[in-house]
């Protein structure tokens, strides 16, 4: 029973080693990169992953990984190749036309122009999205535009506020969007919630609209059935659809009702929401300073490098969960049903809190920069409330607050781990006693 004990606990041991081997390998086999600029040049080729966290970001060689880049602008040159899936992070994005992503391609950008090919899924929110090259496989795009109008990025790659498809999609497309103009193709099904939609293109399959306002043009088309919610029903050209079903929204929702129910609602979790992170946020100041200011002193000392470590971290553990399940696996197997739960429990939950939390861990950063423009003397607590509401805000804003949120999250957990790091080569080795 001992040794089969101790055995046990050997095992454990050597897959934890295992697994960290495996973890931090992948990220140092990876080639990693943090500056103020990249680029991979063309007939260059990075053999293994790609991370990158820069100011700009452009890549005209071969990646015959995954590319997992942050930073202002990133591009994919005319001769450039992803051969895995691409995850980006950044105000603009611009897929040149002869530009290719092999895998999927998940982004969020203020502004994302996409002209080149993508081989399988296409998984992007932004303020503007335009597409005009081809997605061989399905479509998720979030976007913003509508009434209220958000001009889209600032760089050279900057498109207009909502979505613009030109160009082709393979599968099915699930949209959201304040507003959308489809010129292009769709070869599977189209499920949509818009705000004004103006079709002239191709759609394969069957679509389901919900809008506030849809147009079609005599050269549309839709190969199924069309089912479409709007505030009335409307007259489309012949031939438009197989068949036609129109479904008239609520009452209260066409009266506007729903509207202004909405936005105050929307105020009112909003200022319910800012209310909560204030009272925490003074708790911790007063009795748990360091849990905010050591991963915000992170933050500040490289932020470029903070958010490649939170990237990297939260691609290995969240976004591309192969290590938490393995974990989880081999504690179900080595410990029992009961300590396996608890694992994938712990993970869960621990991203969530620091989700929740990260408001709080890079409102201390913000709320100082915002300090170092306004000038004078501010307290700490003024500090963190006007970076930690400042988060809040923008991330209520539909479409693009997820964004807001999501970047706070990474520089949060980029800051939490690399303050652990910090902490621990800091706290002295203690001298062993003599006997």
């Amino acid at each position: 029973m001992i040794l089969r004990t101790v055995t046990k606990r050997w095992l454990v041991v050597a897959f934890m080693a295992f697994l960290a081997v495996a973890v931090s390998g992948a990220a140092l086999s990876a080639e990693l990169f943090g500056d103020e600029s990249y680029r991979l040049a063309a007939g260059e080729i990075v053999d293994d992953d790609l991370y990158v966290a820069a100011t700009e970001i452009y890549i005209d060689g071969i990646v015959k990984g995954d590319l997992i880049a942050a930073g202002n602008i990133i591009e994919i040159g005319p001769t450039g190749v992803v051969e895995g899936d691409l995850v980006a992070l950044a105000n603009s994005i611009e897929i040149s036309p002869t530009g290719i992503i092999q895998g999927d391609m998940w982004a969020a950008a203020t502004s994302i122009l996409i002209n080149g090919t993508i081989l399988d899924d296409l998984r992007v929110g932004g303020s503007g999205i335009e597409l005009s090259g081809i997605v061989a496989d399905d479509a998720f795009l979030a976007a913003g535009g509508g009434p209220a109008d958000i001009p889209a990025g600032m760089g050279p790659q900057s498109t207009p506020s909502g979505l613009r498809v030109t160009g082709e999609i393979g599968g099915d497309a699930f949209v959201v969007a304040g507003g959308a103009d489809i010129s292009g193709a769709i070869g599977g099904d189209l499920r949509a919630g818009l705000g004004t939609l103006h079709l002239s293109g191709a759609i394969g399959g069957d679509a389901d609209i919900q809008a506030g306002e849809i147009s079609a043009s005599d050269s549309a088309r839709i190969g199924g059935e069309l089912k479409y919610s709007a505030p009335e029903q409307l007259q489309f050209p012949a031939g438009f659809a197989r068949d036609i079903q129109y479904e008239a929204p609520a009452e209260d929702q066409a009266a506007g009702g729903t509207i202004v129910g909405a936005i105050f609602g929307w105020i009112f979790r909003t200022v319910a929401i800012g209310i909560g992170v204030a009272i925490l946020g003074w708790l911790l100041l007063r009795f748990r300073p360091n849990i905010l200011v050591r991963p915000a002193a992170a933050i500040r000392s490289n932020p470029v490098g903070t958010g490649l470590y939170g990237l990297l971290a939260a691609a290995l553990l969240i976004f591309i969960p192969v290590a938490s399940g393995i974990l989880v696996a081999f504690t179900w197997a080595f410990w029992g049903v009961l300590p396996g739960i608890a694992v994938f429990v712990f993970l869960v939950a621990s991203s969530a809190v620091i989700w929740f939390l990260s408001p709080l861990l890079t409102g201390v950063w913000l709320g100082e920069k915002i300090g170092e423009r306004l000038g004078g003397d501010h307290s700490p607590l003024l500090l963190l409330l006007m970076g930690a509401l400042l988060i809040v805000v923008l991330g209520r804003i539909p479409f693009l607050g997820w964004l807001v949120y999501l970047l706070s999250f990474v520089l949060a957990l980029g800051g939490l781990l690399r303050s652990g790091t910090s902490a621990a080569a800091a706290r002295p080795t203690e001298a062993p006693t003599g006997q």
